[in-house]
C-alpha cells in the first residue's frame, strides 16, 4: 500500500499511523507466540508535541491456557517460536492496510478492537468483537445457520473436543448473551456501578450482583477468545494463509 501526503500535517499523521501499526503487529505476534506475554499501556510522544495513548491488553490471551484446561485441553493453546509467527504474519501481506480485505485480516483487526483497553474490562461490547473475529475467521455469512455452521467448522479446524456437550452449551450461552445484548434484552449495569458500589460502601447483595454480572461476561469472553487464539495458532503451525470449507476443510 502506497501512502502519500501533500502537507506537513498529513505527513505527521501518516507517521503516527505507521508507528502505531507496527506496535499493533508487535502486540499481536507476541501474544500469538506466547499468549499473554505482552500488554502495552503507555504514552508515547510523536513529532515532538503529539502524545498518543496506547492501551492494549493481553489479559484474554493470558487466560486462554487455563480456559483450554477447563475443557480437557481443547482447543489446544501452544507456545510457538516468534520467528514462525512473524514469518506467517509477513506472508499475509497485511502491511499498512486501513480496511480488512479478507477473513484473516478481519479477524486480526477485530482482535485489536477487543484487546484495546477502551473495550476491555466489563464491557458487553467485547462479546460483539469476539464473535466478529470468530465468524470472520470461519467465513460465516449472514444467511448461514450461524451457530450450527460455526460449531461444524470449529470441529473441522480444531478437531473434536473431548467434552462436546460442555462446549456446545458454552457456544450456545455465548450467542445467547450476544443476542440479548444486540436486541436490547440484556440487563445492563449502570456505568460506573462496578467501580463505586462495592461491599465496602453498600451491602453484600449489590456486591454479589456485580460479581455475577462481571464473572459471566469474563467467562464467556475467555471462552470465545480461546477459540480465536487456537484457530489462529493452528494456521501458523501449518503455515496456512486462508481456508475454504466444503464437507471438509481445505488449507491453502
Amino acid at each position: 500500500m502506497k501512502i502519500s501526503c501533500s502537507n506537513s500535517d498529513s505527513k505527521k499523521n501518516i507517521e503516527k499511523f505507521i508507528i502505531l501499526s507496527y506496535i499493533d503487529v508487535l502486540f499481536l505476534c507476541s501474544n500469538f507466540a506466547y499468549p499473554g506475554s505482552m500488554n502495552i499501556r503507555s504514552s508515547i510522544e510523536l513529532n515532538n508535541k503529539s502524545v498518543e495513548e496506547i492501551n492494549l491488553t493481553g489479559v484474554y490471551f493470558e487466560s486462554s491456557t487455563e480456559t483450554s484446561h477447563k475443557f480437557g485441553g481443547w482447543p489446544e493453546i501452544r507456545i510457538i517460536p516468534i520467528k514462525y509467527v512473524l514469518e506467517w504474519y509477513n506472508s499475509l501481506n497485511v502491511g499498512l492496510k486501513i480496511k480488512a480485505e479478507n477473513n484473516i485480516e478481519r479477524t486480526l483487526f477485530s482482535i485489536l478492537y477487543f484487546s484495546h483497553d477502551t473495550y476491555a474490562g466489563y464491557n458487553p461490547t467485547l462479546i460483539v468483537w469476539i464473535i466478529q473475529a470468530l465468524e470472520s475467521f470461519y467465513g460465516i455469512k449472514s444467511n448461514d445457520s450461524i451457530i450450527k455452521t460455526l460449531k461444524n467448522r470449529i470441529s473441522l479446524h480444531l478437531g473434536q473436543t473431548p467434552q462436546p456437550k460442555k462446549v456446545n452449551k458454552k457456544i450456545n450461552e455465548f450467542y445467547d448473551y450476544r443476542s440479548k445484548f444486540v436486541h436490547g434484552d440484556m440487563e445492563i449495569m449502570r456505568l460506573g456501578g462496578d467501580k463505586f458500589l462495592r461491599k465496602d460502601y453498600i451491602d453484600d447483595y449489590i456486591d454479589d450482583y456485580i460479581d455475577d454480572y462481571n464473572l459471566k461476561l469474563i467467562d464467556l469472553c475467555d471462552f470465545g477468545v480461546t477459540l480465536v487464539i487456537s484457530s489462529i495458532q493452528k494456521m501458523i503451525t501449518i503455515d496456512a494463509k486462508s481456508m475454504e470449507f466444503n464437507e471438509t476443510v481445505n488449507y491453502k
